[in-house]
């Protein structure tokens, strides 16, 4: 059981949240409808399947079964969290949710191409091509730091997002995360101490944040304490993975520091 489906709505339903989670039809679908808050509605049928290859440290990622979300017809108003997994999204869904309301963009389904063999792997000019398209649509797109180009990464988040005008934030597991948005870059320091298994980590920062930036309308630098708190939580593995109150004080001791202004 997985996905971003999977980690995201969980990590709402932890939190308290009232979230339509829009998905395929399958057994994610079948477990969030049992959470409180969450309510499922289904666009297309069959998940998309991957093999996760584990050797000498790296993580290798097979391409068994692509799924089609189909014609995204279903209807609201409001905050939007976007994430897939391997292109079952159109870009066109993203850009017409940020005409009704702010829209958090995790990239991994839309920068990730698939060799021959099956093996996916992450492009640099994809992710380029992304943020030149969702300049100036008031999106805020975040990915893990290998999803970003190398002149994107580290404080070079900066000049990218002045370069094609969009609000991103960079999270790199253990490591310092990095964010330009509304004009000021943040430099965040997640939890020392605490390891376990880091699949779906990303997506509960995600969610987290959405959650915390759009449902309660924190500060960026507050919200982003919030998300990686919630997300190093998550490596824990309990049942439930973390609490409200777990995560609020847990953010405390997570320090976001603010670098200044963009130029």
């Amino acid at each position: 059981m997985g996905g971003p489906a999977f980690f995201a709505g969980t990590a709402l339903h932890l939190l308290g949240a009232e979230a339509t989670v829009i998905t395929v039809e399958g057994a994610v679908a079948d477990r969030l409808r049992r959470l409180h808050g969450i309510r499922v509605e289904v666009a297309g049928g069959g998940e998309t399947v991957f093999s996760i290859e584990v050797d000498g440290g790296e993580r290798v990622l097979r391409l068994l079964r692509r799924s089609a979300m189909g014609p995204l017809e279903v209807s609201w108003r409001g905050p939007c969290i976007v994430s897939g997994t391997m292109g079952e999204i159109p870009l066109e869904f993203v850009e017409e949710a940020a005409g009704r309301g702010p829209v958090l963009l995790d990239v991994q389904g839309f920068v990730r191409v698939v060799s021959d063999g099956g093996e996916v792997r992450n492009s640099a000019d994809s992710m380029r091509r992304l943020m030149a398209r969702l300049g100036g649509s008031g999106v805020l797109v975040r990915g893990e730091r290998y999803e970003f180009p190398p002149e994107c990464q580290g404080e070079g988040i900066a000049d990218c997002s002045v370069r094609y005008g969009v609000d991103l934030v960079m999270t790199d597991a253990e490591k310092p995360f990095y964010a330009a948005v509304g004009g000021e870059l943040y430099v965040g320091h997640p939890l020392e101490g605490i390891h376990g298994e880091p699949i779906g980590l990303g997506d509960v920062f995600t969610a987290v944040l959405g959650h915390y930036l759009y449902s309660v309308g924190l500060p960026f630098w507050e919200a982003a304490a919030r998300a990686s708190a919630a997300a190093t939580l998550k490596l824990r593995e309990r049942h439930p993975w973390f609490t409200v109150p777990e995560v609020e004080g847990a953010a405390r001791r997570v320090v976001v520091e603010r670098r200044g202004r963009i130029r």
